[in-house]
């Protein structure tokens, strides 16, 4: 006789690179915990694998797609053991199984990460529990009309497995998670800056050398030349590699959060248990100092966008004794329904409201209680620059565009990152971390093949570190695009020297600049189709793409089309031929 499945038996493991994907397996474990289970909820990497062969019955894989079809990082780890081919093809026969894409077309390996690891799983002998579900950012209906009906499947699926469950009114707050607790002792002094203070695996310790402006004052975006210097000479990179910072919250805001809530004031500086510690990438700061202060300040994002997992928990803690806190109380609900997606959006997303300025909107009637900390607000995720330095041991560079924007509410909007970067100062200490690709510019055939590299704005950054890396080794085109010639051309006496060396081919195009006739590097291709076709077709280039996502990835495909049928090619084997590209890795697009 079978035995009856565990309620904590289910498993919901997500794959995260900017937080989408984690937020629906949070939303998710909500909503089946009010369907009285017990889901354990983790990053595919932190989950114990041994957990996954000897106590996980059903699986819950909820996974975004990142590069050139990869996993994300928080889910190599896992992705490597699961390929391993001398697993046995009964070795998760025990588990049913779903999985949840959380993509974007214009990306050209759409939901590959979700195929990978769904067919994977079926491989190893997983049962399907309901459905896979690929959704589509670009869609009508975008991510969450995918998600709703993807959600109504798993949980009647899940009720027909689990026949003794019941349902809880989602009115009713739930115990605690991670239950955040204040130990006795004494208070713990606040430390101007414990950033050097975590405890990780991974991590360095670097000085800032140089933090340089190099666009011109005036121009509506300061974008900075950072270089970090590793006094113990352990750095190992390659071009296209990554660099991690883990930015704190300044002092100011972490005030402003203790006295709009005046009853955390006297504890904001005792020393902290948790019940269960969280996924902290980076790890906690020094545990001796982690008080409500420092937590606050080096590990809860409070200057995010709310996601509708914050208002489904958020909403519990509105006092309901006046009207006012009966709407309030109400509103709040209604923004952590599917089906208010729309009003949703128009406070948080459209206006770009900060979780402490939600907070500040709702603090009459707003008490959170402390050991719901950890489980109202979302960690503050490591941030990560494409390195612009070639390959050393002793110092890395990364250029970084401070993001500093007037939001439809009038209100100056600062990214917490960015925030804390222009304001380092030479010789400050930084943690940092250096984290490997899989960018490969050499081809099994042709070690060092031409690379067409093709740029707007600070995506130019892993393009300077390829060619300071190869310059003279390789032939090198660079197609790079900014608004001005003499306010935002970054690094041009750079270019402008190994040009005059041979070393380089540059194509500049100035998008406002009235001298200019070619606006964009889709223009500057397209005019210089000839060099293109032939780097392409009979000189086996690589094409390497590297910007903010959006029109210019799909302009610049569509004119690689374009291209090759000048050359000969009809429209479907010019598609073909680049879809042959992507898959062989000649076709390299790195955007965000």
């Amino acid at each position: 006789m079978t035995a009856a499945p565990q309620v904590n038996s289910v498993a919901i493991l997500y794959g995260s690179e900017s937080g989408n994907a984690q937020d629906y397996a949070y939303f998710l474990a909500q909503k089946l915990r009010y369907n009285s289970l017990k889901p354990i909820v983790s990053s595919l990497d932190s989950f114990p694998l041994k957990s996954l062969v000897t106590d996980v019955q059903y699986l819950i894989v909820v996974c975004s797609t990142t590069g050139q079809g990869e996993v994300p990082r928080n889910a190599k780890k896992f992705i490597k053991f699961l390929l391993k081919k001398k697993l046995p093809d009964d070795l998760l026969n025990h588990i049913k199984f779903t999985t949840f894409g959380v993509g974007d077309s214009s990306y050209p390996k759409f939901n590959y990460a979700i195929k990978k690891i769904h067919i994977r799983l079926r491989q190893l002998g997983c049962k399907e529990l309901c459905p896979r579900c690929e959704s589509d950012e670009q869609s009508p209906e975008g991510v969450d009309g995918y998600y709703a009906e993807w959600e109504t499947s798993v949980i009647d699926a899940l009720q027909k497995e689990f026949t003794n469950i019941f349902t809880i009114d989602d009115h009713v707050l739930l115990p605690p998670v991670f239950g955040l607790t204040v130990r006795d002792g004494p208070n713990i002094l606040a430390d101007s800056d414990l950033t050097t203070s975590r405890k990780a695996k991974g991590l360095s310790m670097g000085t800032i050398v140089k933090n340089e402006r190099k666009t011109a004052e005036g121009h509506f975006q300061d974008v900075r030349h950072v270089v970090v210097e590793d006094k113990a000479h352990n750095l190992s990179y390659i071009p296209g590699d990554t660099l991690a910072l883990y930015p704190p919250n300044d002092d100011r805001s972490v005030d402003l959060l203790l006295e709009l809530q005046p009853h955390w004031l006297p504890l904001a500086d005792k020393p902290l248990d948790f019940k269960a510690a969280p996924d902290v990438e980076g790890g906690f700061i020094d545990e001796s100092q982690l008080t409500l202060r420092n937590l606050i300040k080096y590990h809860l994002d409070i200057m995010s966008i709310p996601r509708r997992s914050f208002f489904a928990l958020l909403h519990h803690f509105v006092d309901t004794l006046t009207e006012e806190g009966e709407r309030e109380k109400e509103k709040l609900h209604e923004f952590s329904t599917l089906a208010e997606a729309e009003d949703l959006y128009n406070y948080a997303n459209r206006p770009r409201r900060l979780i402490l300025e939600t907070i500040m909107e709702f603090e009459k009637n707003l008490k959170i209680p402390l050991e719901y900390v950890l489980d109202l607000f979302p960690l503050i995720k490591v941030r990560l620059f494409l390195i612009a330095s070639k390959s050393s041991s002793d110092t890395v560079e990364i250029i970084a565009g401070i993001v500093e924007y007037k939001t439809i509410l009038r209100r100056i909007r600062r990214g917490l990152c960015t925030k804390w970067i222009k304001q380092l100062q030479e010789g400050e200490s930084v943690v940092f971390s250096i984290h490997k690709s899989n960018l490969n510019f050499s081809l099994p055939d042709k070690p060092n093949p031409p690379v067409v590299m093709i740029s707007p704005g600070t995506g130019v950054a892993p393009m300077k570190s390829l060619i300071e890396q190869e310059a003279g080794k390789r032939e090198l085109h660079l197609f790079y695009g900014c608004r001005y010639s003499t306010k935002d051309y970054l690094f041009q006496e750079l270019w402008e020297d190994l040009e005059a060396k041979g070393q380089l081919h540059m194509y500049p195009c100035f998008s406002r600049d009235p001298v200019s006739k070619i606006r964009y590097v889709q223009d500057r291709l397209f005019v210089e189709q000839q060099t293109v076709a032939k780097l392409i077709l009979e000189e086996n280039a690589i094409v390497f793409v590297c910007g903010s996502s959006g029109n210019m990835p799909r302009q610049v495909r569509v004119t690689l089309v374009e291209i090759l049928k000048k050359s000969g090619l009809e429209e479907a084997e010019a598609d073909k031929y680049l879809y042959n590209m992507e898959d062989s890795g000649r076709y390299i697009q790195e955007t965000w």
